[in-house]
């Protein structure tokens, strides 16, 4: 069990102004994770695998794919035929700075 000594050297360390109120709420709520903490401890784990992280699922999205452009180059040239302005193979559009 913590102490309401305890919460206020806490707080000073933390640099926290507690009401009464306050500190005593603390000492209750502290105690509550410590002695469930305590808990914990008693369990045997002796048998349990470790975990690397908190779930095995794997990412919803979609793997990047490095096959390359799906525009041919036949399509590449009617696009850029259609562009306003072009600088090879690059549209060519207006600064937007300065």
């Amino acid at each position: 069990m913590i102490t309401k000594k305890e919460v206020e050297r806490i707080a000073a360390l933390a640099r926290l102004g507690l009401s009464d109120q306050e500190k005593n709420k603390f000492t209750h709520d502290l105690s509550a994770v410590l002695d469930y903490i305590d808990k914990l401890a008693e369990l045997n784990v002796e048998k349990t695998e470790p975990m690397s992280g908190g779930t095995s699922n794997e990412s919803v999205l979609r793997k990047d794919d490095e096959a390359g452009d799906i525009a041919t180059a036949e399509m590449k040239g009617n696009i850029l035929d259609a562009a306003p302005d072009r600088s090879g193979d690059y549209f060519k559009v207006p600064s937007i700075f300065d």
